[in-house]
């Protein structure tokens, strides 16, 4: 059996074939390119879903695709007709058009923390809705339901209208006990149930690709979907999260640590509890809402000659950077591009730059960069429970650990083991796993992991001890700037 992953991320989409025993078959991508409107970010519908024809089609010429497998971004809402047309655009998870609605929200951040496992943020979809009702009345009026990426994409291929509980835990909406819509935040946000779509568990088969679609792809009618659920969850999957012995860190756009825990945890309101990937577990996450894309800035406008159309060369880069030291000669960078995610939820918080001198270079600017990156992820580690944080080895994953330099700094500065696999698909395994599990093809998530990663191969990033105590004075610089800032 061929399991096809279909993982969609921030600016790119991809397509993988995996064998039942978890080999990669064959990869296709596309770029999906963000839409930058004033100060809003979208992305349209449409485009989405030709990406995916084109994707798949071009797999379904050379090999046969016997399931599908969902995962993509979590938090972008459009709205539909029945039919599933388009009436608006996503709005993106980094948009922050609805944070005047979370403000009003945001006295009553006590009840909804403790009834949806996390506090008021403009990240989740909820409060986006709520924005379209309020701006777009006539088009939230018309609409039939408001559906994110993989609830769409889902309908595309086979016709159904349901969303999964692990997106279900990212809109605000959904209680974490019950895993329903809950009356009250309803009420809060002013939504109307009937506009959001059934929550089915994480895993499920939600449908079988239809006629439409396997004219527009080659792929044939009655192939199963399954709903694999969100991208960090899967990517902690992926990784190997499958009990509370491990904790994942995921670089990518942005920065995500996850921990893997049997009940929900509400007692640190700057964590986020989220439904698992694994059925009947949950996931503990804190976020950095600019890492790769903090990086990427600096590349852009510092190293232009190193971007390469977004395929940086970090082995150049190491270079200049090596030039530098740990610790950067005093510079110090705290990179909240886009404001502080779940430790603080302060969207109004920007990057700071400080103590730099004339006698800086830019390899102290990029060495501080992948410095006060990592020294972000240190404070979201910290708030996570005991059991959590006393980890010995961490997973970690994502564009930005392909940079060694930054790997080795994020392991100095937390104090423990890193673990990177060569294969860098973390997600498109999380949900080739959930599929195989759910179809029969492997009993469990611990075997089907194994097969997926049999042989791969294995990065480790031992921890310098000398390095670990200097870098807790990095960590409390940046955060002494961070709150001058603030």
């Amino acid at each position: 059996m061929n399991i096809l992953s279909v993982d969609v991320g921030t600016t790119s989409m991809r397509g993988i074939l995996y064998d039942q025993n978890g080999r990669e078959l064959t990869l296709v991508s596309r770029l999906t390119p963000q839409l930058f409107v004033n100060d809003y970010i979208e992305q349209d519908p449409l485009s989405l879903k030709q990406k995916l024809f084109e994707i798949i089609a071009e797999i379904s010429q050379s090999f046969s695709v016997d399931a599908i497998s969902v995962t993509a971004y979590r938090s972008a809402p459009a709205l539909f007709t029945k039919d599933g047309t388009p009436l608006t655009n996503f709005i993106m998870w980094q948009d922050t058009r609805n944070k005047e609605i979370c403000e009003r929200v945001a006295p009553y951040n006590p009840t909804v923390y403790q009834k949806t496992g996390a506090k008021v943020n403009a990240v989740f979809t909820a409060s986006k809705i709520t924005w379209f009702k309020e701006h777009m009345r006539e088009v939230y009026d018309q609409a039939y339901k408001a559906l994110i990426v993989p609830d769409y994409l889902i309908n595309t291929m086979t016709g159904a209208l349901t969303s999964d509980r692990t997106y279900g835990s990212r809109t605000g909406a959904m209680n974490i006990h019950t895993l329903k819509y809950d009356e009250d935040m309803l009420t809060l946000y002013n939504l109307d149930e009937e506009k959001l779509p059934p929550l089915v568990d994480v895993g499920s088969i939600v449908g079988y690709t239809n006629e439409a679609f396997g004219k527009a792809t080659g792929v044939r009618c009655g192939v199963p979907v399954i709903s694999s659920g969100g991208d960090q969850q899967n990517s902690a999957l992926g990784l190997g999260e499958l009990d509370d012995s491990a904790l994942v860190i995921n670089c990518g756009t942005g920065s995500f640590i996850i921990s893997l825990v049997d009940q929900p945890y509400l007692e640190n309101e700057a964590m986020i509890c989220n439904v698992s990937a694994i059925p009947g577990r949950f996931v503990l996450e804190s976020n950095v809402l600019a890492s790769a894309a903090a990086m990427n800035w600096m590349l852009k406008e510092l190293f232009p000659e190193l971007w390469n159309d977004g395929n940086p060369d970090f082995e150049k880069f190491h270079e200049i950077v090596g030039q530098s030291v740990p610790g950067a000669n005093g510079v110090r960078i705290v990179p909240l591009f886009q404001g502080c995610g779940s430790r603080d939820w302060n969207l109004d918080a920007r990057a700071g730059f400080t103590h730099i001198s004339l006698g800086n270079t830019r390899a102290d600017l990029g060495r501080a960069m992948l410095e006060g990156i990592a020294a972000e992820i240190v404070k979201s580690v910290r708030s996570l429970p005991e059991k959590s944080r006393n980890v010995s080895k961490v997973y970690i994953g994502g564009g930005l650990t392909k940079s060694d330099l930054f790997d080795q700094i994020l392991s100095d500065m937390l104090g423990k083991t890193l673990v990177r696999y060569d294969d860098s698909q973390a997600t498109a395994i999380g949900a080739f796993i959930s599929a195989a599990v759910t179809l029969g093809v492997w009993p469990d998530y611990r075997t089907a992991f194994e097969k997926a990663r049999e042989g791969a191969r294995t990065y480790v990033y031992e921890p310098d001890k000398e390095m670990y105590a200097f870098y807790q004075s990095v960590v409390d610089d940046t955060e002494a700037v961070y709150e001058a800032l603030k």
